[in-house]
């Protein structure tokens, strides 16, 4: 648990203040200083997290993670479900909202090519070690699956607050009540995934990627509230019967250890 109040207080103090400050001041320079801000960003769960485990147990400990992490166990199926589940959803979303009103133009499908290649650099992938990969395993051993996963949502959901008051980042115009109840909603499906693929980040890695990719083609409005709503109501769901779903049992041992 110390371990995770580490994780909790360096990735806070740093990305934060970052997020804030230097994102922002970026964007004036266009979209590569953007990303050149952007990229450090979202890949700082994974940083601390690997640092941490270096500090603990030096480069052999990096090395069991990485193979631990990177290992998919749950079959080519989970990872099929994990990208297939958030682009249905996203898509009746999409639907919803432009019944309501709330339509946009789509992006190109050049640009969507674009699209897929900047998320799997980015947050999609750059927050899965850290989030799911370091904190899960680490708040279950000491209150189980399910408290776990509510209660890695709940900190992941506060680690996004302060975008929505954050100049010129998409989330200022976003109704934040239900966007973030689906990010809630969403964070515990990633658990889910994460505990059923016997404690891979591959398939959260995909699940984030297919979200991300789904919210970047437009055809909505990013304010709408009937989009964001959906995907709450959607995202409840898929949360509480994929965390029922029977799990793989392989990281029962390694969360012993943690806590011995």
């Amino acid at each position: 648990m110390g371990e995770v109040a580490i994780f909790i207080v360096l990735l806070f103090g740093i990305t934060w203040p970052w997020g804030y400050f230097v994102t922002p001041a970026a964007m004036a320079h266009g979209q590569l200083a953007f990303l050149a801000a952007f990229v450090p960003l979202v890949w700082t769960p994974t940083l601390i997290a690997l640092g941490i485990i270096g500090y603990t147990e030096g480069s052999a400990g990096i090395r069991r993670e990485l193979r631990a992490r990177l290992s998919l166990r749950g079959g080519a199926a989970i990872l099929v479900l994990a990208g297939a589940i958030p682009l249905i959803a996203g898509a009746v979303a999409i639907v919803v909202a432009r019944a309501a009103g709330d339509g946009a133009a789509f992006l190109p499908l050049t640009a969507i090519l674009i699209s897929i290649v900047i998320q799997m650099v980015t947050g999609s992938t750059g927050e899965e070690l850290g989030w799911r990969g370091f904190v899960l395993p680490r708040l279950r051993a000491r209150m189980g699956t399910t408290a776990a996963s509510l209660t890695m949502a709940l900190l992941w959901v506060v680690w996004h607050v302060p975008a929505f008051y954050t100049p010129g980042m998409p989330h200022q115009f976003m109704p934040i009540g239900p966007t973030l109840a689906a990010i809630a909603f969403f964070g515990v499906f990633m658990a889910a995934l994460f505990y059923r693929a016997g404690d891979s980040v591959l398939p959260t890695m995909a699940a984030h990627i297919s979200l991300n990719v789904i919210l970047g083609v437009g055809g909505f409005n990013g304010a709408s509230v009937a989009f964001w709503t959906t995907m709450a109501a959607l995202n409840a769901p898929i949360a509480v019967a994929t965390l029922l779903w029977p799990r793989r049992r392989q990281g029962d041992r390694a969360d012993r250890e943690l806590v011995a």
